[in-house]
C-alpha cells in the first residue's frame, strides 16, 4: 500500500493528517531529526504507520546490531528542488532589479548592473527625424511683401522684434518658422488613412491621470473635463491650458480660430496613446499622437528657472560677460540617475574619470544638493551640454539649449514638437549625436576638443536655431494655432456649446458644456483637479 492509501485508512482524525504533512515536511532533514519528530508525536500515531512512512521516505538497510536509514532520491523530491531553486533565483532577480532601480549609489555590483533593464528607454530604439531642408528654409526666409509697412519694406522675422510677438498672423508664422509643424502633417495625414476623429473616438476615452478634455468655441477656451490626481498634475494642466489660451487670445482678428474639441495628457507617458490624443511627446510607433508644447514653455513654479523666455534673457546676460572663449572647456550633466537608471548610468560611466568631465548625479536627500546644483543658466558657463532622457523626454534639454554651447545627445527615442529642426552632421549642424550607450563619447568629445572652430559653429547654430528662432514664445503661439486649424481638419463632428439643444420654432438650450478658461482658473484646486465632478 503506498503513503497515501495508508494515510486515508488510518482511523485518525483530521490531527494526524495534519500531523503527517508536518512529519513530511522533515523530508530534507537527517534520520535523526525525522525520528527525533516521531518520538515526539508517537502519542498521535499508530507505530505501524510510522514505520511504513519512513520505509516510503528512507531505504532500511538491517545490519548486525542497528537498521540503517538512506535517504531515497524520489522524482518528486528532484521537482522540489528545482522549484525552490527557481523561485529563489526569481527573488533575487526581483531585489537585483529593484535595487539597481531605486539606489542612487554611483556603482552597481556586476550582477545587478547586468539584469538591470533598460526598460522605457530601450537602447535599440531611436527616432530618426527626416526634415533635412527644413533649416536651409528657415534661412532663407519667404520675403512678405504684403506685410510692408512704412519702416520696412518686407517683412523677415526679427528676434529683437518679433521673438515675444503672440500675434504674428498664418503667412508670418509659416515663413518665420518652417519645419516647425512637420508632426502636425505628420498626424494629419495618419487620420487621413485612418479616417476623421469622431465624437464617439473622444468618448471613448477614459480620462486617467493627467487628462484634460477641451474645447474651443467662438474663439473662446472651455475646460469640459478633468482628471488631475495629484498638485503637480494640475499645475501642468494649467500651464498648458494658459499656453493654449494666450495663443488664441493672441491671434489677429482675420485669423482663424475654428471650434474644435480635443484631449490632451500632461503625463510623461500617455495611458492609452492607440487613441487620437495631444501628447508633450511621442515616440515613432505612437501614430495616433498629436504633439503640443510642454508645460515648461510657460513657466515652472520653482523661481530658479522661471519662464522660457526669462531663462533666454539671463543666458545672454551671461554670456555677455562670459562669452565663448571664457567657458570651462568640460562636459556638464546633472540629474537624477533613476529616473532612467540604465540610460543614465551609461552616461556616467562613460564620463568618468575623463579630463572634460562635469557629469555628475543629484540626490536631493544629499546635504551638499546646492552646492552639486546647476540651474538652467548655470550650465551655460560650459561649452559642451550633456543630455540624457528620462522616464519618457526630458523637459530640460530646450532650457539646455538656450546656452550657447554644443549639446552632446544620444539618440532619442521620444519626439517632441520641435525635434524635427536637430541636425548632427554638415553646415547646419546644431548638436553632436551619440549612441545611446555613451559608448562613442570619447572620441566625440575629443574631436570636438582638438578642433575649437567646429565646437564653436555647433554652438553658434544652436543658438541661431533655437533660442533665437524655435524656442521663442512666437514660435510657441504659431505652433498651437496651427494645431488648432490642422486637428479641425481632421474633426468628423461639429463641437456644440450646450448639450440637448432643439432646433424649431423655439431654441431651447438644456446645459452648457464646460466652463470658461477665465473662470476654471479661479476654482479651488480640489475643484480643478476633477472637473466636472467636484463642482456638484
Amino acid at each position: 500500500m503506498d503513503l497515501d492509501s495508508l494515510l486515508f485508512h488510518t482511523t485518525q482524525t483530521h490531527l494526524v493528517l495534519r500531523t503527517a504533512s508536518q512529519l513530511l515536511a522533515l523530508v530534507s532533514a537527517n534520520h535523526s531529526r525525522v525520528l527525533v519528530a516521531a518520538n515526539l508525536l508517537r502519542f498521535r500515531f499508530p507505530r505501524s504507520l510510522l514505520t511504513a512512512m519512513m520505509e516510503k521516505l528512507w531505504i532500511v538497510e538491517e545490519r548486525k546490531d542497528k537498521r540503517m536509514y538512506r535517504r531515497r532520491c524520489a522524482g518528486t523530491d528532484v521537482l522540489t528542488f528545482f522549484f525552490v531553486s527557481t523561485c529563489a533565483l526569481l527573488f533575487l532577480l526581483i531585489c537585483s532589479i529593484l535595487y539597481g532601480t531605486r539606489t542612487e549609489s554611483p556603482t552597481l555590483p556586476p550582477l545587478v548592473r547586468e539584469v538591470m533593464p533598460a526598460g522605457r528607454c530601450l537602447c535599440e530604439f531611436s527616432t530618426n527625424f527626416a526634415c533635412d531642408t527644413c533649416l536651409d528654409c528657415a534661412a532663407n526666409q519667404v520675403v512678405l511683401g504684403q506685410n510692408a509697412t512704412e519702416e520696412a519694406d518686407n517683412w523677415l522675422f526679427s528676434y529683437k522684434r518679433d521673438k515675444n510677438n503672440y500675434g504674428l498672423d498664418e503667412a508670418q508664422c509659416d515663413s518665420a518658422f518652417p519645419g516647425q509643424y512637420e508632426d502636425i502633417e505628420r498626424a494629419v495625414k495618419v487620420r487621413k488613412r485612418w479616417g476623421k476623429v469622431t465624437e464617439a473616438d473622444l468618448s471613448s476615452f477614459d480620462l486617467t491621470k493627467g487628462m484634460v478634455r477641451a474645447m474651443i468655441y467662438d474663439r473662446e477656451l472651455y475646460i469640459v473635463e478633468t482628471f488631475l490626481v495629484d498638485n503637480i498634475n494640475r499645475q501642468k494642466a494649467l500651464a498648458s491650458l494658459s499656453a493654449m489660451y494666450r495663443a488664441i487670445l493672441a491671434a489677429p482678428p482675420q485669423s482663424d480660430i475654428p471650434n474644435i474639441e480635443f484631449i490632451f495628457s500632461v503625463e510623461d507617458l500617455p495611458a492609452q496613446p492607440t487613441k487620437p490624443m495631444w501628447s508633450l511627446a511621442r515616440r515613432a510607433q505612437d501614430h495616433n499622437l498629436w504633439l503640443i508644447p510642454d508645460f515648461g514653455f510657460w513657466s515652472w513654479d520653482m523661481p530658479s528657472i522661471g519662464t522660457l523666455d526669462e531663462v533666454a534673457n539671463e543666458a545672454i546676460q551671461r554670456e555677455s560677460v562670459e562669452p565663448w572663449d571664457q567657458k570651462t572647456e568640460k562636459l556638464v550633466w546633472r540629474g537624477k540617475i533613476t529616473f532612467a537608471p540604465k540610460l543614465r548610468r551609461a552616461l556616467l560611466d562613460a564620463a568618468k574619470g575623463k579630463p572634460w568631465s562635469d557629469v555628475g548625479q543629484l540626490k536631493w536627500t544629499d546635504p551638499n544638493f546646492k552646492e552639486q546644483f546647476l540651474g538652467p543658466v548655470d550650465q551655460c558657463n560650459y561649452m559642451f551640454i550633456a543630455h540624457a532622457e528620462g522616464r519618457s523626454y526630458s523637459g530640460s534639454l530646450k532650457y539646455r539649449q538656450l546656452c550657447r554651447s554644443v549639446i552632446v545627445s544620444h539618440k532619442l527615442q521620444w519626439i517632441q514638437h520641435y525635434h524635427y529642426l536637430f541636425r548632427s552632421n554638415g553646415s547646419n549642424q546644431n548638436f553632436v549625436e551619440v549612441e545611446r550607450d555613451f559608448s562613442d563619447l570619447a572620441p566625440a568629445m575629443e574631436d570636438l576638443l582638438d578642433h575649437p572652430e567646429k565646437a564653436k559653429r555647433i554652438a553658434d547654430n544652436n543658438v541661431q536655431v533655437f533660442r533665437e528662432r524655435y524656442l521663442t514664445q512666437a514660435a510657441e503661439a504659431c505652433y498651437w494655432r496651427k494645431l488648432i486649424r490642422r486637428w479641425k481638419d481632421v474633426m468628423a463632428w461639429e463641437p456644440v456649446l450646450y448639450q440637448g439643444v432643439e432646433v424649431g420654432e423655439h431654441l431651447r438650450r438644456t446645459q452648457k458644456r464646460g466652463v470658461r478658461y477665465e473662470t476654471f482658473m479661479l476654482y479651488e484646486q480640489h475643484t480643478q483637479m476633477e472637473w466636472p465632478k467636484s463642482g456638484r
